[in-house]
């Protein structure tokens, strides 16, 4: 990673910001340069990279990390394009000999976490690298590119409702511009936590778009 400044964790927990490293909007905890005229700031995710990885949706996979994106690349999880820091990985031996499909994704996207949880501690959404049914937020099934549907996180009472991750993204960063002066702002790409709301009694009363809704609005809202 080539910058002549220290990069320092920030805590303060930004409204949003574009990376400096992969060129995509973040939100939460970010590395900020030291230096207070210097504008360079990158995701976690983008910092704390390694150079191979490996994740359970791509079998025999070993991805690398790269730090400039070919023209025309998108990222397998979102749909998005490829603009700066990345992995990329070709799949298996003989497709690597051979010229085989290859994948590739941004950091916070390798990273996403598997579940969200409740208050309680129950999985209310599962990661998938499948799209069950139409899109709650853009109400189809596949996103930015024609036939490309792009990973979900699907709500666990059905099976079956479920949310593009780049929908997903794009719904919180929406529900952060309205909250931008109202306290400490969560990071969805590491979201691990509890979320304190009424997601239960919506899930029991199979109000789907109410509880999509309220988990957006959780994982945008300030937290003590």
């Amino acid at each position: 990673m080539d910058h002549q400044h220290t990069l320092q964790l920030n805590g303060s927990k930004l409204p949003s910001f574009m990376c400096s490293g992969c060129k995509e909007l973040g939100f939460g905890s970010s590395y900020n340069c030291e230096n207070n005229s210097c504008n360079y700031i990158l995701h976690k995710e983008c910092v704390e990279h390694v150079e191979h990885a490996v994740h359970p949706f791509f079998k025999n996979c070993n991805f690398e990390f790269r730090e400039k994106a070919e023209e025309g690349g998108f990222c397998d999880a979102c749909g998005k394009d490829l603009l700066g820091f990345y992995y990329h990985s070709k799949k298996g031996f003989f497709n690597r000999l051979f010229g085989g499909t290859r994948y590739s994704l941004h950091p916070c996207c390798l990273n996403l976490e598997e579940n969200i949880l409740n208050d309680d501690g129950n999985v209310i959404m599962t990661l998938s690298h499948d799209v069950p049914s139409d899109c709650y937020h853009c109400k189809q099934k596949h996103v930015v590119r024609n036939q490309f549907e792009g990973w979900s996180y699907v709500v666990n009472s059905d099976g079956e409702s479920c949310v593009h991750v780049s929908c997903f993204k794009d719904m919180i960063l929406e529900n952060l511009k309205k909250r931008s002066k109202r306290g400490r702002m969560r990071s969805f790409m590491k979201f691990t936590g509890k979320l304190v709301v009424n997601i239960v009694i919506d899930l029991i009363t199979e109000d789907i778009t109410n509880s999509i809704s309220t988990i957006v609005e959780a994982l945008a809202s300030s937290s003590d």
